[in-house]
């Protein structure tokens, strides 16, 4: 995954994600301990021949185990959509103690695809 110095702002954009289910697809593991990621752009393509809401939140890599809703977006069958920072929460996650918790961001969805799985892009600036 590249990241990126831009302006002085260290930006991570993640690989492009297929997301099919409920369970979490992990976009990007919040390490160094301590630093805020924070979401400034997310790219969504539903190729599904149903609608689904796109969930993003915080997952705990060292419990397997969804912790925390952050954002959710409707998207409609064969629907593209880019939300930047505007649109989207101004929101993080944070690893504190990687001894005990490895953070990370991730998607999932609101029910299974029912034929093709969603494309979920996203870009985290660091602070």
């Amino acid at each position: 995954m590249p990241v990126v110095v831009e302006a002085g702002k260290i930006k991570v954009v993640t690989d492009l994600k297929d997301v099919s289910g409920t369970d979490p697809v992990i976009l990007y593991t919040v390490m160094p301990p301590y630093n805020k990621f924070t979401i400034k752009k997310v790219i969504i393509f539903n190729p599904d021949s149903a609608d689904h809401e796109v969930i993003l939140g915080e997952y705990d890599t060292s419990a397997l185990a969804w912790k925390k809703d952050k954002v959710i977006i409707k998207v409609a069958a064969d629907e593209a959509k880019e939300l930047t920072e505007k649109e989207l929460p101004a929101d993080f996650v944070m690893t504190t103690d990687p001894e005990t918790a490895i953070l990370a961001w991730a998607a999932k969805l609101d029910a299974d695809v029912t034929a093709n799985p969603v494309k979920v892009k996203a870009e985290f600036e660091v602070m």
